[in-house]
């Protein structure tokens, strides 16, 4: 199963790939076959099982809900993660517009040319900071800046482990506690 946290980037690729696979394999097995050959070359194919991390809050806890074998095609299941994009993004801005305030120059698009392609956390920021030396440490950035209770944190807007079962199911998927302990 590939699952990532809050994204379905990467599912149309790898399973693509694993059609392509499928495809050479019994290519493979007819040539064998069509050459009479006692041996027929046997290819073990992965299979993807398409999924997704879904990061959610339960009475100030994070919990995280996988959803396994979902249609990720599902246009409400992709109208709910492009508001979750977006909502990623305007929490980011507002921590770089923060962190400018307290001294550290921190712009959203720096870190997205830094880091292209990834999900920006704030591991990033983070590493970002120490990297450019406006802190020495990563353990300062968030201790001083982007932890829970610090002056540039800005709460995530996450979904319920309820709303995140509903959003799973409407797409076909299955629901699973992820590390519940």
């Amino acid at each position: 199963a590939i699952t990532d946290h809050d994204t379905v980037d990467g599912l149309a690729e790898a399973v693509s790939y694993v059609r392509l696979l499928k495809q050479q394999s019994i290519q493979a097995s007819d040539q064998a076959e069509s050459h009479d050959s006692k041996c027929v070359k046997c290819t073990i194919v992965p299979e993807v099982i398409p999924g997704i991390e879904l990061s959610t809050e339960y009475h100030g806890r994070d919990i995280h809900v996988v959803g396994l074998f979902i249609d990720y095609t599902n246009s409400a299941f992709q109208e709910y993660l492009e508001h979750f994009v977006e909502a990623r993004e305007e929490r980011n801005h507002k921590m770089c517009e923060l962190l400018t305030e307290a001294g550290i120059p921190l712009r959203y698009e720096e870190l997205q040319a830094e880091y292209a392609g990834a999900v920006i956390t704030r591991a990033h920021f983070g590493r970002y900071m120490v990297e450019h030396k406006l802190v020495r440490s990563r353990q300062e950035a968030f201790d001083r800046y982007i932890g829970d209770h610090a002056p540039c944190f800005v709460p995530r807007k996450m979904v319920t482990p309820a709303q995140a079962v509903a959003l799973i199911l409407k797409a076909d998927g299955i629901p699973v506690l992820a590390h519940p302990i």
